[in-house]
């Protein structure tokens, strides 16, 4: 961002001038390690000379929550949590008296039929934003400045007696400023400030996550909202309702204040050497996070029964827990310097030459602190420094024939002394044959054509988790010996140093074509991209447990190897109907892929069971081939005992892969890619009549898989809560979905005896094998059988925008108000239904993507 490395969130899309995107190795060269995975630059508008230029914009935007898991209320909980005992020839959960007060709401303390989503949730919440910015200035002095705050309401319904609910929500404010002064005629300062401040209020509760995942958990039958006595309920000590979280755990506040600011020379030496030009630039980072929590815990009660005289007996859960204070802080800052050489020459009229140089150095710490114990992360507070210098030289043959050479020379204190800097180099070259006479007489509807491809080397310094990973690290906590001396204290060393270690390195390949055709109206652009990375860093699982070494102490080093390829590309037609109609059409797309070439692990028995030749993060698992049937295809089948449990009709079926008559981990193959998509794309347009304007775009995914039940990579992580009934007993919300016969596997004899339909029952199509009350390990297996295709389609945005010039708005000082309506996230084509397509990993148990409707009006001065 200007230069330097920031948050894109942070900026406001009305501050910027330009985007792009840099990915082959040559475009990215000169920005050294920070380059290793790709550039996105981003230049903010500067002031102009000429008339003062004000902007102000006012946004009321409201959301509506439009994708949440339905489940079924108390009376078919019961039923579901009923059969699946029965199914499995254990005795009922509810007898018939209890289904009675159940079904009619006879008691709401010991029976509750409550909808955690209503209690809690606001479906539609509110938020407004202001931006204000100033643009101007004269021959000397130029600049730009913009002011910007938003106000969002809380995401959650707060109670109107809650003593915490004031102030509940999440505010931003932000500025900027850019001042470019020309000091003489040939030099030039440019100062420039930016940062923000955001500030969310939120209940006592760490994490608000938990109040998403209590609504998935607490069942409608578990706990009252509040008992008919006026005592709260908890389920457990540390279980208790979202209600309570909300409205009786205190409160706290998370504020974040980040600031920049940067001061650049630039002096032009075209009067001693003609193109030579010298840029200087420093900035200061900063940003520091200040969390505070006030928490309090009122007492709770779980309801037991009734005494004869029908009173409500309650046993305490929680004690009451009086206010207590914490806080932590977190204090980041970063030290930048960069300088930069150019040089341009055109030597007779048809060659052109350029050179660069370019040097950076940086200094960055990120420090905690807990309460003010004075105990930080002693690793985290050690600066990283990064120092380098990178040069790029062109040459040009008539605007038809380039060729870039470039190298980096970058260094890293991650590497120890002597291995700190790393030499990465990569060329470039473009043809573009619309600068030949004979094309441009020919081929006339061709007006712009360029053939470009490049090939060179990227590294990256970050190849661990943790810093410095060339160290050996002792620690004296760990226990020695065996049998009796086992928990005597002892030395073990936890991580064993690499002193062997290296940059990983990235060999990057590019073959690209630009065109511009039909007068202009039609262009595109369309990359192929092929990647080795080599040298990643990995622990060397080869080497045996005999040599004493404890799993995390096991050495690391530069054997992995990756591939990967893919393309992307974005296309545009615009046509002029007439004076008063125009549109425009635009698309892009980017598709992926990755295969691991080397990646160490220990000897495997089959050739499917090894990392090379998948993709990277690549999910394993079985192959469901169905549900059993009966008892005879369980006897005539491979033998099938996850945790132990006996299969039975109904139940998944695997695949013998190894064909050894038993269904073990031998039997995982390759499943799919990981969760990601591997293809998105855009669709998009606008069209123009007047002062009116209307826009629309599409957003997709493609060869995108997800799995509802025991896929765990530790981000995206489940085991099926939320999706599988009962998967946690009788913790956890059961979906309508299941309720509905047909989607279930259901015994014939259990069918006829309950009165649900014998055409429905032993469904070999059934969506839920049959039912467990509890963990069923067979049935939780990660598997083709809850395999799913999270691929979808989004309606992303509608714009409208009219722009009012009327002569009335000129007489207070207006040039034009543009009035715009815009619509965000509001429709999306998928087979998931359930919930979001982008959260179809969670099972629903994470806040819902909403629709947006936003009124904005822009005043132009």
């Amino acid at each position: 961002i200007d230069g330097l490395e920031g948050n894109l969130n942070s900026v406001d899309p009305a501050d910027v001038e330009s985007f792009s995107v840099l990915k082959d190795a040559s475009a990215t060269a000169v920005y050294g390690v920070r380059g290793a995975n790709g550039v996105i630059l981003v230049t903010t508008k500067r002031g102009q000379a000429g008339k003062l230029t004000i902007k102000a914009r006012t946004n009321f935007t409201l959301s509506y929550l439009n994708k949440l898991p339905e489940y079924v209320r108390s009376y078919d909980y019961a039923l579901l949590a009923n059969e699946a005992r029965a199914v499995r020839g254990d005795d009922p959960i509810y007898n018939t008296q209890e289904m009675n007060f159940i079904q009619y709401h006879l008691d709401n303390d010991l029976y509750p039929d409550v909808d955690w989503q209503k209690e809690i949730l606001n479906r539609n919440g509110f938020q407004q934003t202001y931006y204000l910015s100033a643009q101007g200035g004269g021959e000397i002095a130029r600049y730009f400045m913009s002011l910007g705050m938003s106000n969002e309401g809380a995401a959650y319904k707060m109670a109107p007696e809650s003593v915490y609910s004031s102030g509940v929500g999440y505010n931003t404010y932000n500025y900027r400023s850019n001042l470019d002064i020309n000091l003489t005629k040939s030099t030039m300062l440019y100062f420039g400030v930016d940062g923000y401040l955001t500030v969310n209020n939120h209940p006592g509760i760490s994490n608000t996550d938990a109040v998403w995942a209590a609504q998935s958990t607490l069942t409608p039958i578990t706990l009252p909202v509040r008992y008919s006595t006026g005592q709260l309920p908890a389920y457990g000590a540390d279980q208790y309702s979202p209600y309570v979280m909300m409205n009786y755990t205190g409160n706290g506040s998370d504020q974040t204040n980040y600031g920049l600011a940067t001061l650049s020379v630039t002096q032009d030496f075209s009067q001693f050497v003609k193109g030579l030009k010298l840029r200087i630039q420093g900035a200061y980072d900063n940003k520091s996070y200040f969390n505070e929590r006030r928490y309090v815990r009122p007492e709770m009660f779980i309801a037991t029964g009734r005494n004869v005289k029908g009173e409500l007996l309650v046993a305490r859960r929680a004690e009451a827990q009086s206010a207590t204070y914490s806080y932590s802080t977190r204090q980041y800052r970063k030290y930048h310097l960069e300088s930069t050489l150019n040089w341009d020459k055109k030597i007779l009229t048809d060659h052109s030459v350029s050179a660069l140089l370019y040097y950076y150095m940086s200094d960055q710490k990120d420090t905690y602190d807990i309460d003010n114990s004075g105990i930080n992360r002693s690793m985290a507070a050690i600066p990283k420094r990064y120092q380098g210098i990178s040069s790029r030289i062109t040459y040009n043959y008539k605007d038809t024939y380039m060729i870039d050479f470039n190298f980096g020379y970058t260094g890293s204190e991650n590497f120890e002394p002597g291995k700190q800097f790393g030499f990465f180099p990569s060329v470039a070259g473009g043809w573009i044959p619309t600068s030949y006479d004979w094309v441009k007489e020919n081929v006339s509807w061709l007006d712009f054509l360029k053939i470009r491809a490049s090939y060179g080397s990227v590294g990256s310094d970050r190849i661990a988790n943790f810093r410095f990973p060339y160290l050996t690290t002792v620690s004296d906590g760990y226990g020695v010996g065996t049998g009796w001396g086992s928990d005597l204290p002892g030395i073990t060393e936890i991580q064993f140093g690499a002193n062997n270690l290296m940059w990983e390195k990235a060999l990057k390949a590019d073959l690209g074509i630009e065109a511009r055709l039909l007068d202009e109206r039609l262009s595109f652009t369309v990359d192929f991209f092929n990647d080795t990375r080599n040298g990643i860093f990995q622990r060397r699982e080869s080497i045996p447990t005999y040599v004493g070494l404890i799993y995390s102490a096991r050495p690391y080093g530069n054997v992995g190897e990756m591939h990967s390829f893919g393309s992307d590309g974005n296309v545009a037609f615009t046509q002029d109907i007439d004076k008063d109609w125009s549109f425009t059409l635009r698309a892009n797309y980017t598709y992926s892929q990755n295969e691991v070439v080397n990646w160490e692990q220990a000897p495997q028995k089959y050739p499917y069971q090894r990392y090379n030749g998948y993709p990277t993060g690549r999910i394993q698992g079985y192959i469901a081939t169905g549900l059993f049937r009966d008892d005879q295809d369980i006897a005539s089948s491979p033998v099938q005992t996850f945790g132990g449990v006996k299969v039975m009709p109904g139940d998944i079926k695997y695949k013998d892969i190894n064909g050894d008559g038993v269904i073990n981990t031998d039997d995982r193959v390759f499943l799919s890619d990981p969760t990601y998509p591997r293809l998105m794309y855009g669709i998009g347009g606008e069209v123009r009549y007047k002062a009116l304007t209307f826009g629309i775009r599409f957003k997709g995914t493609g060869k995108t898989d997800f799995y509802h039940v025991g896929y765990n990579d530790g981000v995206h992580g489940t085991n099926g809560p939320g999706y599988v009934p009962f998967n946690n007993g009788q913790i956890g919300n059961v979906l309508k979905l299941a309720a509905d016969p047909a989607n279930r596997w259901i015994p014939m004899d259990y069918a006829i005896a309950n009165g649900i339909d014998p055409a429905l029952a032993e469904n070999p199509n059934a969506r839920f094998p049959r039912l467990t009350y509890g963990y069923n390990a067979n049935n939780s297996q990660i598997s083709t059988w809850w395999k799913g295709n999270s691929s979808y389609l989004r309606l992303q945005e509608i714009t409208l925008n009219y722009r009012l010039q009327h002569p009335i708005i000129r007489t207070v000082g207006m040039s034009s108000i543009d009035v715009q309506f815009v619509g965000t996230d509001l429709f999306v084509w998928d087979n998931v239904k359930l919930w979001d397509p982008e959260q179809a990993y969670l099972n629903g148990r994470a806040y819902p993507i909403p629709a947006r409707y936003a009124m904005q009006l822009y005043f132009n001065f």
